[in-house]
């Protein structure tokens, strides 16, 4: 068997078919229907459930698919490793990140440190916190931006930033011209929330909680341009953080808030005992000292 015909098999499982398969691997339906029946002849292994009218992995094609995402993922690290050891500047750094955070502090760091590694590519997930953990996990990224703190016996963390959370109201609504309001008096508010992914989610129904009441969910996404339309239209309210609050329209307010913990903590996340290529390494040290 061969390192492509394994390839071409986790494609076809991945993308739910081999017409899907061939067009993400820009290469004939036929050439991978081959390969696959190759894979199937020398090991005397049926693969496919072909009675089904999608692709369905059989039992022993679901215990193949796992052993050669192993044994890829083995080849993949082997590659990175010769890569660092035959030339230092090159390499790709693989970013889960946060739809909560500074981005402009993110694209500013990122396009700094890429003058420095000009060879250098990127690729950039976003997703919650516990998404972003998640990639990591399954080893779908080196490195991940989300909220602090985590679990330190799983993941390595170095602080970004920290910075307060605001209510969001829009520009008519009467707390906006208060200077501060009391996280209390929300308990008849419609709040506008993040996915359950979102960690910040999980703060704010904690510190609502703490204050005595749980808070009215009215809508759940992850666009912060959605929450802040919503709130413009007057559904509801939400709590953000400052950076975020800075950018929004200016038919928005962001009021300081009492009796919670407004504290928001962003670093930068990896998983303990884990290979890291050079330039990640070096990306992470340059963001430990970048102002």
């Amino acid at each position: 068997m061969e390192i492509k015909q394994m390839k071409y098999f986790v494609e076809v499982v991945k993308n739910g078919g081999m017409t899907q398969a061939s067009e993400h691997l820009y290469i004939a339906q036929s050439t991978i229907s081959k390969n696959i029946k190759s894979i199937e002849d020398e090991f005397n292994i049926t693969l496919f459930d072909r009675r089904k009218k999608h692709i369905v992995l059989t039992d022993t094609g679901q215990i193949f698919y796992d052993k050669c995402v192993e044994a890829l993922a083995v080849l993949d690290d082997l590659s990175l490793e010769m890569g660092d050891v035959t030339n230092l500047e090159r390499g790709h750094i693989r970013l889960g990140v946060s739809a909560i955070m500074n981005v402009r502090l993110f694209t500013k760091s990122l396009n700094e440190f890429h003058n420095i590694y000009p060879n250098v590519t990127y690729e950039v997930i976003e997703g919650g916190g516990k998404a972003v953990e998640n990639y990591l996990n399954r080893d779908e990224i080196d490195v991940g931006i989300t909220t602090l703190p985590v679990d330190d016996d799983v993941y390595n963390a170095v602080p970004l930033y920290n910075e307060q959370l605001l209510l969001v109201v829009n520009k008519n609504s009467a707390y906006a011209s208060q200077a501060s309001v009391y996280l209390g008096d929300l308990k008849r508010e419609h709040f506008i929330m993040f996915h359950d992914d979102y960690y910040l989610k999980d703060q704010i129904i904690e510190s609502c909680r703490k204050v005595g009441f749980h808070p009215k969910t009215v809508a759940k996404m992850s666009q912060i341009t959605f929450i802040e339309n919503m709130i413009r239209d007057g559904m509801g309210v939400s709590i953000l953080p400052e950076s975020i609050v800075s950018i929004l329209h200016e038919d928005v307010v962001g009021v300081k808030i009492t009796g919670a913990d407004v504290s928001w903590n962003l670093g930068v996340i990896w998983k303990k005992e884990s290979y890291m290529n050079f330039v990640t390494h070096k990306w992470i040290d340059f963001l430990k000292n970048y102002h």
